[in-house]
């Protein structure tokens, strides 16, 4: 079947549905209660970091070729996949038994297989996507404009996500809220933990709804119609091509060390503010904040990614990439200074900082690399620097499941039960701004030599 050549109509749909694509995807409304919603199924800390590895790991090893299968096959079979897989994890949770027993961890760990497989799909084939379609308008130009609306669309709806997540996690709100319309009107609390993981499996279907709706593009502007009679050559093909398009990506971004030392940057900044981002529930919980609150934390936290849209396109617009590197690592590491304190109800102060690092970085990462790379190798050279976040979360949450082991075999016999899973988790989190500064650290000493001899790095915009 011949290609057709998409109108201005169809391509602006494409700029449309990435955004609600990356809405819906984004929030989930269990986030603000992620850590304690884990615990309260019957898992350990220990198992939290163990799935929170795996997670990462899937990610790592799933990135990269899917980022090029979607340069190769299209970027819209990618982001369909990764909408069913993301139905299929929380299809899992709604439906696993509550309470200890020899399929939660089973269960648990295939959710974070599907979590991290949709990831690495969506990964870069959105995006790319959505670049291509602005390329095709002749607007690349306003890619800084597109990725803050969609950063400010995506806070407000996670906004609402959290708010409405944490509430209806709280069985004293929940079955207040059905006893003010009838006495008899009650939840247990085994189904209120599922409530926020419901919610989520509906947005999901969303999610799948608007991924059939994209429209894929060569590089030409053309939808890719593929011949339904060469379907099964074209998939051998495709991943025989995937293999080469991996090679010749990685060599291209070895040899453009800009967008190198973008991507170890970014990895250094985004596993430790993410890495306390995940536990951030269980945070809250150990300042003394109710669970009730969580959702208006969270909720005010997208509502600093809107600000964090606006300060990144101001911080990329004026300042050189070194300068914004140096900045954001001094946010996060005085903000990391201040979590471990653990000051009751004022440290979630320090917490901004975190989330804020979390938002700008993904940012300015993907400012950099789309200004840089070629349409024909985008989705696989975004891949890497997904491969290098997620990397970096993976060998973070595995120094963290070892630390909290360390700490609970030296404290056994002297405390036990909660007393314990909060002295460990308070002393743990002061060894993030130490291991963040050993990471600064290497990434500076690696990029030595460039640095000292990169225009791009050290130019700041006209």
């Amino acid at each position: 079947m011949a290609n057709i050549q998409l109108n201005k109509r169809q391509l602006e749909r494409n700029l449309q549905r990435f955004v609600i694509f990356r809405l819906c995807y984004s929030a989930r409304f269990y986030y603000p209660v992620l850590t304690i919603l884990f615990l309260d199924y019957g898992l350990t800390l220990e198992q939290f970091g163990l799935l929170n590895l795996v997670w990462a790991l899937t990610i790592v090893l799933a990135e990269v070729p899917s980022g090029a299968l979607a340069d190769i096959m299209g970027r819209k079979r990618l982001i369909v996949f990764a909408a069913m897989l993301m139905c299929i994890e929380m299809a899992l949770l709604v439906f696993v038994p509550i309470g200890s027993s020899a399929i939660l961890l089973p269960v648990f760990l295939a959710n974070r297989i599907c979590s991290g497989l949709s990831e690495a799909a969506a990964s870069g084939a959105d995006e790319a996507l959505a670049y291509d379609s602005l390329k095709a308008l002749g607007r690349e130009g306003e890619w800084a404009q597109l990725l803050e609306k969609t950063t400010r669309i995506v806070s407000i709806g996670f906004f609402v996500a959290m708010i409405t997540g944490a509430f209806v996690y709280d069985a004293i709100v929940v079955n207040g809220v059905l006893g003010a319309v009838d006495d008899t009107w009650q939840l247990a609390q085994t189904t209120i933990i599922r409530l926020p993981i419901v919610l989520t499996l509906i947005s999901s279907l969303i999610v799948l709804s608007t991924a059939l709706s994209f429209y894929d593009i060569d590089e030409s502007g053309a939808a890719k119609l593929p011949d339904t009679s060469q379907v099964a050559a074209v998939e051998v093909s495709a991943i025989r091509e995937s293999f080469a398009q991996i090679l010749r990506a990685g060599s291209w971004t070895v040899a453009h060390r800009f967008v190198l030392f973008v991507i170890l940057a970014a990895l250094a900044l985004d596993s430790v503010a993410r890495q306390f981002v995940v536990l951030a529930s269980e945070y809250y919980r150990n300042i003394d904040i109710s669970i009730s609150w969580f959702g208006f934390i969270g909720a005010g936290m997208s509502l600093v990614g809107i600000l964090n849209a606006k300060l990144a396109r101001f911080m990329v617009s004026r300042f050189s990439p070194l300068q914004n590197f140096a900045s954001l690592s001094l946010l996060l590491v005085l903000s990391l200074c201040g979590l471990m304190l653990a000051i009751p109800y004022y440290g979630v102060v320090f917490a901004i900082g975190a989330f804020a690092t979390l938002g700008m970085v993904q940012f300015q990462a993907s400012y950099y690399i789309n200004k840089e790379v070629d349409s024909k190798l985008r989705a696989t050279v975004l891949s890497f620097k997904g491969l290098a976040l997620n990397l970096g979360l993976g060998v973070a949450s595995l120094l963290y499941t070892v630390l909290v082991g360390v700490m609970n075999s030296s404290q056994y016999g002297v405390l036990t039960g909660d007393e314990l899973q909060r002295y460990v988790f308070l002393e743990s989190l002061k060894a993030f701004p130490v291991y963040y500064l050993v990471l600064c650290l290497a990434i500076l000493m690696l990029g030595r030599t460039h640095l000292a001899t990169s225009n791009k790095l050290l130019q700041r915009p006209k």
